[in-house]
């Protein structure tokens, strides 16, 4: 869909931005059909997101990169959403395993500052990108909201992706806490279990801690590199607003 690439992105996003969660969705269906994808993280904005999947009668995929490091309840929570609502989810796994990548770089990279961003890139965004540039796939969807703060509080509705030639939707880039947490109750959607026991943002197992009353909300996510380092990780960049985008 070459002419997808010549979109007017500002008149565009002017139009979004007056549009609901659910005619941002239409609208990204009605103009890259099938090439669209659900980008999930299988945590409460991604539940959201694979309601409206359901709801919608999309039978688009919805894409989970399985790192090899997820908790339990991450993998479980996946498998509840294809079971219950028959949705489309695709695993996508990483090149190597976790012991040929250990043995490949000597060590465990996500303890190191140096080796954490390689990490990720190998075992998120590699997966990630390489499915949608050998699909020709233009456009994903993500759940990220402007008042997680830092860099997403940025966000347009629609981005620019050079990295897919394409373009990445945030439906609920403007909802708050409290729509999310409305939607989930009224609609009886399942969420990460891990959320009811102090993990408001959750990755990979090794990665992640509960947050204390008080933290930011991303305080759990690489605390073992933040806590010895000013320069730690704040995103793992699967995400292209996170890195360069914004």
């Amino acid at each position: 869909m070459e002419q997808t690439l010549q979109l007017d992105i500002v008149s565009i996003n002017k139009k979004l931005k007056e549009s609901s969660a659910l005619e941002r969705m239409q609208w990204a269906i009605g103009n890259f059909g099938k090439d669209t994808i659900l980008l999930s993280s299988m945590q409460k904005t991604a539940s959201v997101l694979m309601h409206f999947f359901y709801t919608m009668g999309l039978e688009n995929y919805i894409l989970f990169v399985d790192t090899g490091y997820h908790f339990s309840e991450t993998l479980q929570l996946r498998d509840e959403f294809i079971l219950r609502y028959k949705l489309n989810i695709v695993s996508l796994y990483p090149e190597f395993t976790i012991e040929q990548q250990e043995n490949r770089y000597g060590k465990k990279l996500y303890q190191y500052i140096d080796g954490q961003k390689e990490c990720c890139r190998l075992r998120k965004e590699v997966p990630y990108l390489s499915y949608m540039k050998n699909n020709n796939l233009k456009l994903s969807m993500v759940g990220l909201r402007q008042t997680e703060g830092g860099k997403r509080a940025k966000l347009e509705p629609l981005l620019r992706d050079p990295r897919i030639e394409g373009y990445t939707l945030h439906p609920i880039f403007d909802w708050s806490d409290e729509q999310i947490e409305s939607y989930l109750l009224e609609n009886d959607v399942p969420i990460h279990p891990l959320h009811n026991k102090n993990y408001p943002s959750i990755g990979c197992e090794c990665c992640t801690t509960p947050v204390q009353p008080g933290e930011d909300p991303r305080a759990g996510r690489w605390r073992h590199l933040n806590e010895i380092s000013d320069t730690g990780p704040k995103y793992c960049n699967i995400n292209f607003s996170d890195g360069s985008g914004i």
